[in-house]
C-alpha cells in the first residue's frame, strides 16, 4: 500500500477491481484463479503485468473493468464489515483535528474492521506508529491479518484488551508512556477510558471520541472538562449531495405580443439586419443556451439551463466526533 512507485500488478498483490462507484471488489491476485462477475469472467494470469489503472476486457469481450491500486479510501469501501466503520468524511475530520502526521504515535480503541486504522497507518508512516486495541478477540485476529496482507503491519501493534479496565500501557513498549500524540476512542463508554488515555498522552496531545448518541457526548464532555482538557468541541460531519441536470423550458411573451414583436423588429433594424424574421439572442455565460422561436406573431424563448438541487433522500449520519486537547494544570 505504501509503494506508490510500483506501477504493474504482480503475483500476490491485492487490487481493487472497479466497475462503477457502487460496484467494486477486492481481489487477491493468484495465477490459476478467475474473478467472476455479472460483467464477465477475468483470469488472474491476464492481470499480472498490467499497469494499475488499466482497463481490462472480460474473457468473452462483453464487459470490462478497471484495476486500481489499493488505498485506504478504497479499502474502506471494499473491506469485510465486521463492525460498523468510519468512512472517508469522518476519517478526514478525525486525522485533521487530531493533528496526526508522519512520525506521530497514536492510540486507537477499538480496532473494529480496521478502516480508520489503515488511514492512520498511511498518515503516520514511515516514522510513526499506531497502537490499536480491540475488545473482541476474533476481530483483533482478523484485523491483524488484514494489516499484514496490506503490508502495513510494521506500523501497527494490535492488542486484544478491555482498555476501560486495563488501560493502554504496554510493558514491552518502553517509549510509549508520555509520548502518545493522539488518542481515538470508539467505545460504548468512552469516559471510562479517558483517565487511561491521560496515562500515556504527552502534554498538548489530542483526544477524539466517536459516539452515536448525544447522551454519550454529554458524559464525555463532562469527563474531559474535569480532566484538564481544553478546546473541547463536538462536530457532526454531514454529506449533502446535489442532483445536477440540464433543464429545458419554453417561455412565450404574452403580456403584449404585438408590442414585443414590434420592439424586436425595431431592434433588428437598428442593428442593420434586413432579415425581419430573425431574432438574435446573446448566450448567457455559464447559464446554458437561449434560442428564440415564434408562434404566429408571438415571440418566445427556449432555455437550456444547467440546474442543480439537493437530493431529497440522504443517507443518515452515524455519530458525533468530540475533540479536546490535554493541557494539565501545573
Amino acid at each position: 500500500m505504501f509503494t506508490p512507485s510500483k506501477k504493474t500488478i504482480e503475483e500476490g498483490d491485492r487490487v481493487v477491481v472497479y466497475f462503477n462507484r457502487d460496484r467494486m471488489s477486492l481481489v487477491h491476485i493468484k495465477s490459476g484463479q478467475t474473478f467472476n462477475s455479472k460483467f464477465g469472467n477475468f483470469h488472474h494470469k491476464r492481470l499480472i503485468g498490467c499497469d494499475y489503472g488499466s482497463k481490462v476486457a472480460s474473457e468473452d469481450g462483453t464487459g470490462f473493468m478497471h484495476i486500481l491500486r489499493l488505498t485506504p479510501e478504497l479499502w474502506s469501501l471494499t473491506l469485510d464489515h465486521r463492525t460498523q466503520i468510519l468512512f472517508n468524511l469522518d476519517i478526514s475530520a478525525v486525522i485533521f483535528n487530531l493533528e496526526v502526521r508522519n512520525g506521530s504515535k497514536v492510540v486507537e480503541s477499538g480496532t473494529g474492521s480496521g478502516s480508520l486504522s489503515t488511514s492512520f497507518a498511511r498518515t503516520i508512516a514511515p516514522l510513526g506508529h499506531l497502537y490499536t486495541f480491540e475488545f473482541h478477540g476474533e476481530r483483533a485476529k482478523h484485523a491483524q491479518k488484514d494489516f499484514a496482507d496490506n503490508g502495513i503491519d510494521k506500523y501497527i501493534t494490535v492488542t486484544h484488551r478491555d482498555v476501560c479496565k486495563l488501560g493502554f500501557q504496554l510493558p514491552e513498549e518502553t517509549d510509549m508512556i508520555g509520548h502518545i500524540d493522539a488518542v481515538f476512542l470508539d467505545l460504548p463508554s468512552p469516559w471510562e477510558a479517558i483517565d487511561h488515555a491521560i496515562a500515556v498522552m504527552r502534554e498538548g496531545g489530542m483526544l477524539c471520541s466517536f459516539s452515536p448518541c448525544i447522551e454519550q457526548v454529554q458524559a464525555v464532555c463532562l469527563k474531559l472538562d474535569q480532566s484538564d482538557f481544553e478546546e473541547i468541541k463536538t462536530i457532526e460531519v454531514l454529506m449533502r449531495n446535489y442532483d445536477v441536470r440540464v433543464q429545458e423550458d419554453e417561455e412565450l411573451f404574452l403580456n403584449n405580443p404585438y408590442k414585443t414583436f414590434e420592439s424586436k423588429q425595431q431592434q433588428l433594424q437598428q442593428q442593420g439586419d434586413d432579415n425581419k424574421s430573425q431574432v438574435r439572442k446573446r448566450k448567457k455565460w455559464e447559464s446554458g443556451t437561449v434560442e428564440s422561436f415564434e408562434v404566429g406573431c408571438i415571440q418566445g424563448e427556449m432555455n437550456n439551463k444547467l440546474m442543480m438541487k439537493p437530493q431529497t433522500m440522504e443517507r443518515g449520519h452515524t455519530g458525533y466526533l468530540t475533540f479536546a486537547r490535554w493541557m494539565p494544570k501545573i
